[in-house]
């Protein structure tokens, strides 16, 4: 057990257990089962619904029965993202857990902090004996993390909270009070028929980019791998004296809509005589990239492999354009700063994903505003785009913001007990993220919400970390709230 030393040792027990159990989103029946398990071993009462959403009630502990209950939630799956080399097969294998005493990650992959630690918190106290809490019903969703698909779909009207403390964020002190809307933006590109292309295979590959959390961190203007790709594509192939000199034979990158992508890998084939002058294009990109990017990401790279000569299997120059066309032409990163609250992401999208299937390519974004018909605006853009360019689109998993409650009970409750243990006030404040508050918000009428949690550092990303000390005090503070 890599974590048994840490403190509070219940709370990295449950954590290292959720570690060991594959969970990225759509791969979640072993952990809802793990969830289910784990409450019927205690005599809880539990619902384990269709979509693997786990409900969880507990009687208040003792001197605390009557009192009024409150919802603890967070959600189940994790942004299972790996460093380009590693070997773990994140479907089947659980974590390689590692710590320093001061933080804990996970070696060559993402950790899940988000959102395991909201799940080990719960287990952690429903598990005790001796932390006071009044009834509890926790609430463990699914698939928040590609579209709050769990959140959507579960029946809420069994609850009788109507205080909610959503355990989602990544920096302790700072208390979520409202987020952004969004939604996902889906297209496909027909390449029509492939042709024997005869020449030299080439790999290009876009690499060494921080990428990161597609709300979090769109402000911080990282790098995105995808539209590097096609735009270092694009340049190589304007510079082909007929059509025939270049084809494409596949495109693929990205792990997560939401997760800015930190690699991005295509495959050509070129005429023997053109091979000098595409890689020579390619690293004038790469030089130009790496001027625009010396602050932001600095270790961005672009490579190119030769991979074969040959006949090979490939789409023509106009087809190709036609998808890298639209993946330049798609709108990326911040699109509008909120008026109101400064510092604020409004509106922003990340183009998470590119892959090649047969003669399809499909890309996925991640649309996000905090005001709705901005939102829209941004949609109908991408339609456009796509529609010129021989896509066809689909947007799912649309899902409200959370808006600012002017009266909030909870709020002020949990800013009083952090005053009193700290002797400084939280940081009430929005965010450009996504949260399930306001699904949330829509299914129980006069729902009271918040969403606090530990500092983490580059979650959605092979980076991340966990404090142990921050997961520690918010724990406390968790208990004290509690009671």
């Amino acid at each position: 057990m890599a974590f048994e030393n840490l403190q509070p040792k219940e709370v990295f027990k449950y954590f290292e257990e959720i570690c060991n159990i594959p969970h990225g989103s759509g791969n979640l029946q072993k952990i809802s089962d793990y969830l289910v398990s784990f409450a019927k071993e205690r005599n809880f009462e539990v619902i384990q619904d269709k979509e693997l959403n786990v409900i969880i009630k507990a009687p208040g502990s003792k001197g605390y029965e009557d009192k009024e209950p409150v919802i603890l939630q967070g959600h189940m799956d994790m942004v299972a993202v790996k460093e380009d080399g590693c070997d773990i097969d994140m479907t089947k294998e659980g974590l390689r857990c590692r710590t320093d005493g001061e933080y804990v990650w996970a070696e060559g992959t993402s950790l899940g902090g988000d959102d395991g630690i909201a799940v080990a918190y719960c287990l952690a106290i429903l598990d005790s004996d001796d932390i006071p809490h009044p009834p509890l019903e926790v609430v463990i969703t699914t698939n928040e993390e590609t579209g709050m698909f769990g959140a959507q779909a579960i029946d809420l009207s069994m609850l009788k909270s109507k205080k909610l403390i959503n355990i989602d964020n990544e920096e302790e002190g700072h208390f979520i009070v409202s987020c952004a809307g969004g939604a996902r933006f889906y297209t496909e590109f027909d390449l029509g028929n492939s042709i024997k292309k005869d020449g030299v295979c080439l790999e290009v590959k876009v690499s060494g980019l921080l990428g990161g959390h597609s709300g979090e961190m769109i402000i911080k203007g990282r790098g995105n791998a995808n539209v590097l790709l096609a735009r270092t594509l694009v340049e190589a192939m304007d510079d082909a004296k007929n059509e025939t000199e270049v084809a494409l034979i596949s495109i693929n990158g990205g792990v997560a809509d939401n997760a800015i992508p930190s690699s991005s890998v295509a495959k050509v084939v070129v005429d023997k005589a053109y091979v000098d002058t595409f890689k020579a294009s390619v690293q004038n990109t790469l030089s130009d990239v790496k001027g625009e990017l010396e602050v932001k990401d600095p270790n961005v790279d672009i490579t190119v492999t030769e991979c074969g000569v040959g006949s090979f299997d490939a789409y023509d120059l106009h087809s190709a354009k036609r998808v890298l066309g639209a993946m330049i032409s798609f709108p990326d990163g911040v699109q509008a700063m909120s008026s109101s609250v400064e510092g604020l992401v409004e509106t922003s999208l990340n183009l998470g994903i590119v892959k090649t299937e047969g003669n399809v390519v499909t890309t996925e974004q991640s649309v996000r505003s905090s005001v709705e018909s901005a939102k829209k605006m941004l949609i109908r853009k991408l339609e456009t785009i796509a529609t010129v360019n021989g896509g066809v689109y689909n947007v799912t998993g649309q899902y409200p913001g959370w808006k600012y409650r002017q009266h909030s009970e909870l709020r002020d409750h949990m800013v009083k007990v952090y005053k009193d243990m700290y002797g400084v006030e939280p940081k009430v404040e929005a965010i450009h993220a996504g949260l399930e508050c306001g699904l949330f918000s829509e299914k129980i009428k006069g729902l009271d919400s918040i969403s606090i949690g530990p500092d983490m550092q580059d979650i959605h990303s092979p980076k991340e970390k966990l404090s142990v000390k921050s997961a520690g005090n918010v724990f406390e503070y968790l208990k004290a709230v509690l009671k």
